[in-house]
C-alpha cells in the first residue's frame, strides 16, 4: 500500500501534474478546454457587439447626414409631386434604418458589453529599512607608474 502511494506523489517530481492519477488528468484536460472556448465565445461577444454598435452609429450618421441635402432637393422641387414623394421615401427608409439598428443595439444582450475594469492604484510597498552594502572601486594603477621594487625571494 505504501508504494502505490509513493508512486503518485515522489518528491522528486517538477509538476504536482506530473504525478497526477488519470482522472486528474482528464479533469485538467476538460477544464483548459473550458476555458479555451468560453475565451473564443467571450471574444465573438465582443466582436459581435463592435459590428452592431457600429452599424448602429453608421446608420444614424447616414439618417442625420441625408436630412439637409433632402430638404434641399424637396425646396427646389417646384412642386413636383415625384421628387416630393421620393424624398420622403427616402427620408422614410433611412430613418427606419437608424431605427432598426438602434433597436438591435438595444436588443444586444448587455452581457456582451463588457465595460473596462475600474482604474486602481498600485500597492506600494515602504521602501526597505536598511542600507544596501556599498562595494568600493578597486584601486587602479597607472598603466606609466613604476613596479613596486623588493628582493626576489617574496620575504
Amino acid at each position: 500500500m505504501f508504494d502505490t502511494i509513493l508512486r503518485f506523489f515522489r518528491p522528486h517530481r517538477s509538476s504536482p501534474w506530473d504525478s497526477a492519477p488519470p482522472w486528474a488528468l482528464e479533469l485538467k484536460h476538460m477544464q483548459e478546454r473550458i476555458l479555451r472556448k468560453e475565451d473564443q465565445q467571450m471574444s465573438a461577444q465582443d466582436d459581435l457587439n463592435n459590428a452592431v454598435v457600429a452599424l448602429a452609429a453608421g446608420y444614424g450618421s447616414l439618417h442625420t447626414a441625408i436630412l439637409p441635402v433632402l430638404q434641399v432637393i424637396a425646396d427646389n422641387a417646384n412642386g413636383n409631386s415625384v421628387i416630393t414623394q421620393a424624398v420622403a421615401n427616402i427620408q422614410a427608409v433611412t430613418g427606419k434604418m437608424a431605427d432598426d439598428a438602434a433597436a438591435l443595439t438595444a436588443a444586444v444582450p448587455a452581457a456582451t458589453t463588457v465595460s473596462p475594469p475600474p482604474a486602481s492604484q498600485p500597492v506600494v510597498q515602504d521602501p526597505p529599512s536598511i542600507t544596501p552594502p556599498s562595494i568600493d572601486p578597486p584601486t587602479v594603477t597607472d598603466p606609466a607608474a613604476t613596479p613596486p621594487t623588493g628582493d626576489a625571494s617574496g620575504s
